[in-house]
């Protein structure tokens, strides 16, 4: 039977919160161009502005997140070095990750830089985890 772990579980809502950041980020980029162009071939993509823009910067950001925590929870899974430390370490990069793309697309800036380095604490502790196993 397959036995699933806290930071396998957590890369599987990273993975949702980045998709569905990427449809908002489509929605605002739709509702400021119009369907037409959300529907054509897009030769010509104006900047999107306002909430829209940030979100569009969240999700980028997100990717840039995700790769290396997606690779570490998977190094640590793979290698049998999951425990405490590293299952909080991908819940502290989720909460963190969610709670930046909330403050982002809101347009609030100093919490949105501290939820920011939270996504990073959740990375360093996946990486002492994997030291320390």
């Amino acid at each position: 039977m397959y036995e699933s772990s806290m930071e396998l579980t957590m890369l599987m809502w990273a993975s949702i919160l980045y998709v569905l950041q990427v449809l908002i980020a489509a929605l605002a980029a739709d509702m400021q161009n119009g369907l037409a162009w959300g529907l054509g071939n897009r030769e010509k993509i104006p900047a999107v502005e306002g909430w829209g823009g940030r979100a569009q910067r969240a999700y980028v950001n997100m990717a840039e997140s995700l790769l290396p925590f997606a690779c570490l929870v998977l190094i640590a899974y793979s290698l049998d070095r999951t425990g405490e430390m590293s299952a909080l370490g991908a819940e502290v990069f989720l909460a963190s990750r969610l709670l930046y793309a909330a403050l982002y697309i809101a347009g609030v800036k100093v919490l949105r830089s501290l939820a920011y380095f939270g996504g990073l604490a959740g990375i360093v502790l996946i990486v002492v985890q994997l030291l320390s196993g």
